[in-house]
């Protein structure tokens, strides 16, 4: 499930201003894990910000009457 842009901005803004991915965890009260606001922090300092076009982790697959009986 891809995140809020909300929760993306929030996390760049403070990323910005210096806090640590730690810090910014503990001001979210959890509500995004800490590796993925260190990946979007490694993210925003490789590229400037968050680009969350495509889904991580492995490949998704759909589960239809077709695809199940082959």
């Amino acid at each position: 499930m891809m995140k809020s842009k909300a929760l993306q901005k929030v996390v760049t803004v403070k990323h910005q201003n210096g806090n640590y991915p730690t810090k910014s965890f503990r001001d979210l009260n959890g509500v995004i894990s800490l590796s993925t606001i260190e990946r979007w922090c490694t993210m925003i300092d490789e590229t400037g910000f968050t680009h969350l076009t495509t889904l991580s982790g492995p490949p998704r697959t759909i589960r239809t009457e077709e695809a199940t009986t082959k």
